[in-house]
């Protein structure tokens, strides 16, 4: 074996509910849209809070970390869904496992990378799946909420498509017992990984499946590809589409599309996805202020089971309390029951991951 898996299951509660899977028939890939949050960090977050979501396994450049036994069921992907059921004949939450993908801060993507890389391809010869039919992206199943995981990878110059080429390439060399990948000793070599290879920036005259996904991307974002759509060439109109994004956004206008350039295209679908149900508001918001602005934070908390008791327009002391226990979960913010631009940052990411 390459890499340790670490067992280091939850308490039973909200989070870990120690029903069965009916099987295992499908993996869903997420990242944790936390950057820098690590494998442990959030198992122990769920642990302590219990929500009503989670996960069977994180992964970080030092742990392949099971919180939840894999024959048991997490709560990863929304039961309203019907892509699922109508691509696997099952619900993600009663018959997948489903993996995250800790990056950023001060975790080394690579070393991450690779273990994610590894670990899908080991269940996948656990319970005889093909990587290219039964590992599926979170985006894929909640297009309308979700980016991950190619939220992590494509900054870091990998697209879907070669991450599954990486699992399949994983499953055979590291799993099927191709003799010629092994050494003296017969232990399998490190995992061989090519995705975290592809040279950014790109831009025209570049081809292929990353090109088509940041094409994607940006209709998603808004910016049309009205001839072309979608075809994987990234030609003038690709160009010009990637120049209009970078010039909204504050970027420098090259058009090619790199790692600051990936990172804003991922973050403005992600907010977008995030505010669908619950808007936040900007600006700084504090006991005594009243309007819709103030409904709308209540209307969020309520969502995070931090229930300010009355969706009434008012920031009282109970929305203060509110807030508070809110920013009591986070190290960065300041626990002084103030909503302002780092607290209502916190609160999106807990609104996208429940």
């Amino acid at each position: 074996m390459n890499y340790y898996i670490t067992r280091d299951y939850i308490r039973f509660g909200a989070a870990r509910s120690g029903e069965k899977l009916n099987g295992v028939k499908f993996i869903v890939s997420h990242d944790t849209g936390n950057p820098g949050s690590t494998a442990y960090g959030n198992r122990n977050y769920f642990d302590r809070t219990q929500p009503s979501a989670s996960a069977h396994t994180f992964i970080d450049d030092k742990y392949i970390l099971e919180i939840i036994p894999i024959n048991e069921k997490a709560w990863h992907v929304r039961y309203d869904k019907p892509t699922d059921n109508r691509m696997y004949g099952d619900d993600a939450n009663d018959a997948a496992i489903g993996i995250e993908l800790c990056f950023g801060g001060k975790i080394n993507f690579e070393e991450a990378y690779k273990r994610y890389v590894w670990y899908h391809a080991y269940l996948c010869n656990k319970f005889n799946l093909d990587p290219k039919k039964h590992i599926v992206a979170h985006s894929y199943l909640d297009p309308e909420r979700r980016t991950d995981p190619q939220n992590a990878m494509r900054p870091r110059g990998v697209s879907w498509g070669e991450f599954l080429n990486d699992v399949e390439r994983s499953l055979q060399v590291d799993f099927k017992g191709n003799k010629s990948t092994k050494n003296s000793n017969n232990a399998p070599k490190e995992p061989v990984v090519k995705g975290i290879s592809t040279t950014l920036p790109i831009g025209e005259g570049a081809e292929g499946q990353f090109v088509k996904e940041i094409q994607e991307d940006l209709i998603r974002a808004g910016f049309p590809l009205p001839r072309y759509g979608a075809d994987g060439i990234y030609g003038p109109e690709t160009e010009r589409a990637v120049m209009q994004f970078q010039k909204r956004f504050g970027l420098l206008v090259d058009g090619l599309v790199g790692t600051n350039t990936l990172a804003k295209l991922q973050e403005v679908l992600k907010q977008n996805h995030s505010t669908i149900d619950f808007p936040l508001p900007e600006g700084i918001w504090k006991n005594g202020d009243e309007g819709e602005e103030v409904s709308m934070i209540q209307r969020a908390l309520k969502h995070l089971n931090f229930n300010p008791k009355y969706i009434d327009g008012k920031y009282g002391p109970l929305t203060e309390d509110a807030v508070r226990r809110f920013q009591s979960m986070y190290a960065a913010l300041k626990n002084d029951g103030i909503y302002g631009p780092n607290t209502r940052k916190y609160m999106l990411m807990e609104i996208d991951d429940n």
